[in-house]
């Protein structure tokens, strides 16, 4: 299909005028939006009301909402430079992203902020109309714009090694030295924020380092070319690591899969509506065990593009009912043994998502001791143990950790988990989903706001006393005459 699109100069003009327009837009609806925070100071210095640690969408999208609720002393805090924040510039290797093009959420409801207003400035409505879902890069282009909208102070290169508290604050400190102490902190750190990126120890202990990646590795492309390729998994992360392979010129690539038959079930959609996403964490604790046991029998279907894609290829080809039962070397090659036979490959890729484990992160090791998880307040069905899953932070309704033992992690709760910690929590929807923003933000944001308008409730009849401002200005004529005596 050939679609006409803006020349890059009638494109250009079009990002302009949505910038203007954006900006207009915002402060059209700037009523209640003021600064009301009284400041707080800790060793005699002004300190941010909201760290936010991570820079990506959830971050920023949190960071705008607090923004424009009039909460503006805040800091974002992200190890990448900038622009390269999140996932979708450093080892995402999907052509599109997952989520339907219609996705709403970082525009806080203001039309000239979402994703179609941004790719159709960019590429013209035809364009927009025969998308299905938005191309990774232009995802990526437009969170930038949006971060130039949103005007928000972020600090890049900066890594945050450690998390610790106290009833008054948050202290965090960076791995190149340095402490920011903050009122409260979120946790927008994404996917492996919580935890690690998940190899299996039969590849960890049966393969040298080198010869062995994970799908969220940022690897070099380059190194596949000629070679043969295994891949554990069959989900959405695995064809795209296909895909990747096969483009840089791979001899081979196998794909293994524990099923017998592919993941083709989309079953995310059907979680994003008004209801699941508004309501979800409401759901009683044993409902929302069940629907992360549901959720965890799943695999993310493929996406359409990168499955087709991948199956173009002759050298392609899928193996159910195949997982890996052991892996080792045999000169120089890899051996993988699977109930289906022997396979040899020279690079080995795992596609098994991540692991929820506090303990595995340093800079969490002192939430990881005093925060209540869900194996302290949930008896799992005997029929479902699942150990793994009882590593989840038990959160509140506003995504913050509550405390294990009453009294004994005073301060806890000035911590909120908006990244993958909280699914469990959350009833299978938290902030690593982009579908989750139009919801899940403005319920962080009351948190957070509820807690920082609380702290100064002592402080309000004074500070309303020493108002000084006068709703007008009145004439001298009029003053002299009010001020007559008699």
């Amino acid at each position: 299909m050939n679609i006409a699109v803006p020349a890059p100069g009638q494109a250009e003009s079009a990002l302009d005028a949505l910038t203007r327009r954006a900006r207009e837009d915002l402060a059209m609806l700037s009523f209640a939006t003021k600064p009301w925070v009284i400041p707080a100071e800790h060793a005699g210095r002004r300190i941010p009301d909201v760290a936010i640690v991570g820079a990506g969408q959830s971050g920023l999208v949190l960071g705008h909402e607090l923004k424009r609720r009039g909460v503006d002393n805040i800091l974002l805090l992200d190890r990448a430079p900038e622009g390269r924040e999140g996932v979708w510039d450093s080892f995402a290797r999907n052509y599109e992203i997952r989520s339907p093009k219609e996705v709403m959420g970082a525009d806080l409801n203001i039309p000239s902020l979402t994703i179609q207003s941004f790719f159709t400035a960019c590429h013209g409505r035809a364009a927009w109309d025969a998308l299905k879902r938005v191309p990774r890069t232009d995802w990526m282009a437009y969170l930038r714009w949006y971060r130039s909208i949103a005007d928000l102070p972020v600090r890049n290169g900066a890594e945050v090694a450690d998390i610790d508290f106290d009833a008054a604050g948050v202290s965090l400190s960076l791995a190149g030295g340095g402490t920011i102490r903050a009122r409260h902190a979120v946790l927008a750190t994404g996917m492996d924020g919580g935890g690690a990126w998940a190899v299996p120890e039969v590849i960890a202990a049966g393969l040298p380092p080198e010869r062995y990646s994970h799908s969220s590795d940022g690897v070099d492309a380059a190194q596949f070319a000629g070679r043969d390729i295994a891949i554990l998994g069959a989900g959405a992360a695995a064809f795209d690591m296909a895909v990747t392979a096969l483009d840089a010129g791979a001899r081979q690539v196998e794909m293994f899969m524990r099923r017998r038959d592919l993941p083709m079930k989309d079953v995310a959609r059907e979680f994003e509506t008004g209801g699941h996403l508004n309501h979800s964490h409401e759901l009683s604790d044993l409902t929302k065990w069940n629907l992360a046991r549901f959720m965890s029998g799943l695999s993310q279907s493929p996406a359409e593009h990168h499955f087709f894609r991948a199956c173009s290829f002759p050298n392609f080809r899928i193996l159910p009912g195949a997982p890996w039962e052991t892996v080792g070397m045999d000169g120089g090659r890899i051996v993988i043994g699977t109930p289906r036979g022997r396979f040899e490959a020279d690079h080995a890729i795992a596609a098994t998502g991540t692991l929820v484990d506090m303990s595995r992160r340093p800079e969490l090791a002192r939430i990881a001791r005093g925060a209540a998880l869900w194996r302290d307040r949930f008896q799992p069905p005997a029929d479902d143990p699942a150990p793994g899953r009882l590593l989840f932070p038990y959160l509140d309704r506003d995504y913050r950790f509550t405390e294990r033992v009453p009294g004994a992690a005073p301060g806890i709760g000035r911590i909120v988990a908006f990244n993958a910690l909280a699914s469990l929590s959350m009833g299978g929807m938290s902030a690593v989903s982009i579908s989750s923003h139009r919801f899940g933000v403005p319920r962080v944001a009351d948190g957070l706001t509820r807690a920082l308008f609380a702290e100064q409730e002592d402080r309000l009849i004074p500070m309303l006393e020493a108002h000084d401002r006068e709703a007008f200005e009145l004439p001298a004529d009029i003053r002299a005459m009010l001020d007559r005596p008699g």
